[in-house]
């Protein structure tokens, strides 16, 4: 007869869930030869998988009904209850549990029940003297933590939570990045019963204990895949409800809870949360077309007793490329550039004849690629504002790209017609400029080029103090402020440009020795307008 080895190992830390849990033995407690299998008590204990284990437990006439549940968390067990009988004691008369020797052969062993597998099993048994049972546990695959619970029905009634008939989780919604499941309510007193929620892209689990295993590393926000590339961390956001016996439903609440997240041999990216008494839940930031599997456990918030509802997977969709957003002929669209990503838009092109684009980088340089059939037709950086000029093609497919630079996020305008004269800037030239050219005391001359005929152009002109940092002024330039954002104070005159591609002005009434930061702007269709980069000019201090 195998020497009685009854040592218990605290493997997984207790459950609390507020109520008065029945703790656990003690991590290094150890049921001596003679000591019972306490009743009334989960115990938590590891096997090795070459060394089986056994334990037992003493009845007396105080108890009615035993029930015997073994739990077995990583790896399959096969385990035996079997009863103990005295071969000197005569007739029904009570047995003498202290005379007894581990290794007496007077001992006599009856088989009571056995079971090999993964899920949990009950045995219950009538009482009607005093007994001694001994549950001999072995591991079928590898190292293994387990549990074990014995209570009496007499004093202690059901220690479990009551599934509902049906026990089957329920996939309500399946999206690129998110699952949304629903379970029915437990049974019974549902003050009691918490869910915990346990997903993972292995497999699926029949006891809560199983999503414990091996669990000590704990991640912080981000789970390692099989892949070897780090990825987002899994965030839960519970959308519940609670269900009365009455079927009261209150309003659907959402909240977003913390989450522990595990690596182990059995589960690499898991994750387990409790969500109390809530009976549906959103799993968001999950990868697309990846497949997931989703348990959910009962549990008895007084004893710390967990039952398993029928396990679920899905699988998340695929990366759906959402339509290119069109651009509209005569409608002015404001595109905002996040750095170094990619916007993209169709154009309709006319069978014959042309379309015509006004592009204005209003920031800094952005790349503007321009396809039509798949071939590139303008790849190139711009800044401030261009017209572009493309050849209409039976059924050609014309596709704009534009990618911001190094600069940061950048705003683009674009502005789309068949008809030239619509443009905003008709004449635009590509060589726009704004200089000083001289100043004297008083004034002020500046030239530019590129303003086209008919557009209006306007001149302010504002005195810095000489504490102003000119660089700040001239690196946050926006060339698409309108003039809506200057004071009247500031405006020195506004006129229309004729046909001259070259336009001198001068700017008079200024003092002597000042500092003035002169700015252009052009006013075109569609509330259109350009600003050039800001000059600065000093008037000069000694005059005759």
């Amino acid at each position: 007869m195998e020497k009685l080895l009854l040592i218990l190992v605290l493997s997984i830390q207790p459950y609390n869930f507020g109520g008065d849990v029945l703790p656990p033995l003690h991590a290094n407690h150890m049921i001596r030869a003679r000591s019972p299998l306490p009743i009334g008590q989960r115990v938590d204990g590891f096997l090795r998988v070459d060394k089986s284990s056994r334990f037992y437990f003493v009845t007396n006439g105080s108890h009615d009904i035993l029930t015997l549940r073994v739990t077995p968390c990583e790896s399959p067990l096969i385990w035996t209850l079997s009863s103990v009988h005295d071969k000197k004691a005569h007739g029904a008369g009570e047995i003498n549990i202290g005379h007894l020797k581990p290794f007496d052969q007077r001992l006599h062993t009856r088989t009571l029940f056995s079971f090999q597998g993964n899920g949990e099993e009950t045995f219950t048994t009538g009482v009607t003297s005093d007994s001694l049972f001994l549950l001999d546990i072995a591991s079928l695959e590898s190292d293994t933590s387990f549990q074990v619970f014995v209570w009496d029905h007499k004093s202690q009634g059901n220690l479990w939570p009551q599934l509902p008939n049906d026990s089957q989780l329920e996939i309500t919604s399946v999206e690129e990045d998110r699952i949304k499941l629903s379970w029915k309510p437990s049974l019974g007193d549902i003050k009691k019963i918490n869910y915990c929620v346990f997903v993972n892209k292995q497999h699926n689990v029949k006891t809560l204990c199983a999503t414990m295993s091996n669990t000590n590393k704990r991640f912080s926000n981000q789970l390692n895949e099989n892949d070897g590339k780090s990825s987002r961390s899994l965030e839960i956001a519970m959308k519940t409800s609670k269900t009365y016996s009455n079927k009261l439903k209150e309003d659907v609440m959402e909240q977003n809870v913390n989450a522990d997240f595990f690596s182990s041999k059995n589960f690499v990216g898991a994750q387990k949360i409790c969500v109390g008494h809530w009976t549906n839940a959103t799993i968001s930031r999950l990868k697309s077309k990846t497949l997931y599997y989703f348990d959910v456990f009962a549990v008895n918030s007084h004893t710390g007793t967990s039952l398993a509802y029928t396990g679920t997977f899905a699988e998340t969709k695929n990366k759906h490329r959402s339509q290119l957003a069109t651009l509209h002929n005569d409608e002015m669209v404001n595109i905002f550039l996040k750095s170094k990503v990619l916007r993209m838009m169709t154009v309709d092109l006319p069978d014959h004849g042309s379309k015509w684009l006004f592009i204005h980088s209003c920031l800094h340089k952005v790349h503007l690629k321009i396809s039509v059939n798949g071939k590139v037709i303008v790849s190139q950086n711009i800044h401030r504002a261009h017209n572009f000029k493309l050849s209409g093609t039976p059924k050609a497919n014309c596709i704009i790209t534009l990618k911001s630079s190094k600069g940061g996020p950048g705003l683009v305008k674009i502005f789309s017609t068949t008809a030239h004269h619509n443009l905003p800037f008709p004449n635009l030239f590509s060589n726009i400029s704004f200089s000083v050219s001289k100043s004297t005391c008083s004034s002020a001359t500046v030239r530019w080029t590129g303003s086209g005929h008919g557009t209006e152009y306007c001149i302010y002109a504002r005195h810095l103090e000489q504490n102003l940092d000119l660089k700040l002024i001239h690196r946050h330039q926006n060339s698409c402020l309108s003039t809506k954002t200057r004071s009247k104070a500031e405006k020195v005159f506004c006129n229309h440009a004729g046909p001259h591609t070259s336009i001198e002005e001068e700017i008079t009434d200024l003092k002597p020795g000042k500092t003035y930061l002169l700015d252009l702007y052009l006013i075109g269709l569609h509330n259109s307008t350009i600003k050039f980069p800001s000059r600065v000019v000093r008037t000069q201090g000694l005059c005759t």
